[in-house]
């Protein structure tokens, strides 16, 4: 049987996000990144709890900075972890709000949910 999907709404995110930013050590940060639709909202929400600039992620990091990576949510780390050998030179520190099993949907998603590619589409 299938685990029900978590929907994760904006206030819950952002205590959650509040919380793990403030328990990870970041001084040494200087701007921020995240892969994809929720990297890049993840980013925005540090870039403004921070005060420190948001680059799109693919984009150059300024040189001397060190970098940031965010995301929403972690299954496999896989992403995350190629953004981190993407962004080696900035010697980069990854963040992430949720882990996942089990799984979560966030507000912005949740009237058109998505699906992993190894997930089974129900057809409607």
């Amino acid at each position: 049987m299938k685990e029900p999907v978590r929907v994760i709404d904006e206030p819950t995110f952002a205590a959650r996000f509040r919380e793990v930013l403030s328990s990870t050590d970041l001084s040494h940060v200087g701007a921020v990144t995240g892969p994809g639709r929720s990297g890049a909202v993840a980013a925005v929400y540090a870039s403004h709890i921070l005060h420190i600039p948001y680059i799109p992620y693919g984009a150059r990091c300024p040189a001397g900075f060190k970098l940031l990576i965010v995301d929403t949510a972690r299954e496999s780390g896989r992403t995350l972890r190629k953004a981190a050998r993407r962004y080696k030179d900035s010697d980069p520190t990854v963040v992430v709000a949720f882990e996942e099993p089990p799984r979560v949907m966030f507000w912005y998603e949740a009237g058109k949910p998505q699906f992993y590619r190894h997930e089974n589409k129900v057809a409607a």
